[in-house]
């Protein structure tokens, strides 16, 4: 209202330079193309027949479902979880952790989103980074959990010391990981060292990572596959952590073609999607460890699931 420049939209039905007929006819031709999954002709006579936004559909999560359903804790880590492990996303001022609880067959529950500001190219926020890592978790009975594997972004301006922290830290399982996007890039796989530190470094498919995350966010009751997230303050799942794990959303694309399956942000006013990288990461660390999701037996002896990822035959 405040703009003395007014302007205006009006759709093809008020022209004189074509007929109604016309649009209708474009319109069919349109949606028998949608019909057959191409939504681009729907898309152009949207946007120029009707002169209106065209919004992709896709497959979402919605962030309002998940805020809602959060759950408190009466203690830090719930009894059902069996191992915890952590995504950490590197940024040029911070660093920004999740560490998940997984129980049996996949059941997740959220146990702490946080961050630590500094500059990373001094050694402050790298040793507060090892802390963080370091610390122990506990549940109501006093039992203390410790991460049994994390997944470091290595991506940004900030590489080589990603690949340092994470090479000190192989035994503890701490990995550097670089997304690599495409439906056909497989979620994770063996690591290589063919790097300037000669870390083990694994590729990320990310997109691969983000399906399952959604049909996970998406499972209805709990149980196998659900996710758990806690409305403890000190937790740090707030409404803007809820908006960033679904910040994306799967769209088709038509191109050369060919129906290409892509990522894509939501809402372009907002496109910090920290939080779904994260646990992209935390769920990848679970395949690398590849513990035994399943409760033990009382008094019965904790063993691994036989033929487990080699991570470097040089190491």
């Amino acid at each position: 209202p405040e703009n003395p420049v007014k302007g205006f939209h009006l759709n093809t039905l008020a022209s004189t330079l074509t007929t109604w007929k016309e649009v209708v006819e474009k319109f069919i031709e349109a949606n028998e193309e949608v019909k057959k999954g191409n939504v681009q002709l729907m898309k152009v006579w949207t946007n120029t027949e009707m002169g209106q936004t065209w919004e992709e559909d896709g497959e979402s999560v919605d962030d309002d479902v998940l805020l809602n359903r959060r759950e408190y804790y009466s203690c830090e880590v719930p009894e059902e979880v069996l191992y915890l492990t952590a995504g950490v996303d590197t940024q040029d001022d911070r660093f920004e952790i999740e560490v998940v609880g997984w129980g049996p067959d996949y059941e997740s529950w959220g146990i702490k989103y946080a961050a630590i500001y500094g500059d990373l190219h001094g050694d402050k926020i790298w040793e507060e980074l090892d802390t963080f890592l370091s610390q122990t978790f506990t549940k109501e009975d006093g039992t203390k959990l410790k991460i049994v594997c994390t997944c470091m972004d290595s991506g940004g301006h900030h590489v080589d010391q990603v690949y340092r922290f994470t090479k000190e830290r192989f035994s503890r399982r701490v990995f550097a990981i670089k997304g690599k996007g495409g439906a056909e890039v497989p979620f994770i796989r063996n690591p290589t060292t063919n790097n300037r530190v000669g870390t083990p470094l694994f590729i990320l498919g990310v997109d691969a990572g983000k399906t399952l995350l959604y049909q996970r966010l998406r499972h209805p009751k709990e149980g196998p596959n659900y996710c758990h997230f806690p409305s403890n303050e000190e937790a740090g799942y707030d409404e803007l952590y809820f908006k960033g794990l679904t910040s994306e959303k799967q769209v088709i694309r038509f191109r050369k073609g060919r129906s290409v399956i892509t990522w894509e942000i939501k809402d372009g006013k907002y496109k910090r999607n920290e939080p779904l990288d994260l646990r992209n990461y935390a769920t990848a660390a679970l395949e690398i460890a590849n513990p035994v999701l399943k409760r033990q037996e009382q008094g019965a002896k904790p063993h691994k699931r036989p033929g487990r990822r080699i991570l470097s035959r040089g190491i």
